[in-house]
């Protein structure tokens, strides 16, 4: 008999993984800081083409929606990078879940539903899978 269950993928923070999150986070800090610059050039051009006060407050309240946006995820991954740079080597960092296909045969231990199933990945290779007992 053959189930599906879930199982959370972890990744064990090497150097080299650390260098590709740090250069991730840097990455989309850029991008964040372009789009940023983009939509308050567009606001700027937006305030041009309207005459009246009425249609720029709509106008700037729409871009001020849209800018705080932007800003929000700018300081969230701010916040990801200190907290990147204070993990140790070793440690682990929850990546996600994953569906994985478990296969029994009469006779085997059947897996309790307070147990989660975790893939631990180091340098992009599967070191080990685990069931870990959860307290509920």
């Amino acid at each position: 008999m053959k189930i599906i269950r879930k199982a959370t993928v972890k990744h064990v923070l090497t150097a080299s993984k650390k260098e590709t999150l740090l250069a991730n986070i840097l990455e989309d800090e850029q991008s964040c800081k372009r789009e940023l610059e983009q939509l308050e050039f567009q606001l700027h051009k937006a305030l041009k083409d309207v005459n009246q006060k009425h249609d720029q407050a709509v106008v700037r309240k729409r871009y001020k929606k849209e800018l705080d946006k932007r800003k929000e995820r700018l300081h969230a991954l701010h916040f990801k990078k200190q907290q990147l740079q204070k993990l140790e080597i070793g440690s682990e960092i929850r990546s996600g879940s994953i569906d994985t296909l478990i296969e029994f045969e009469v006779g085997d231990r059947w897996l309790d539903e307070n147990e989660e199933l975790e893939v631990i990945i180091k340098d992009g290779i599967i070191a080990e899978f685990r069931e870990s007992r959860q307290d509920i």
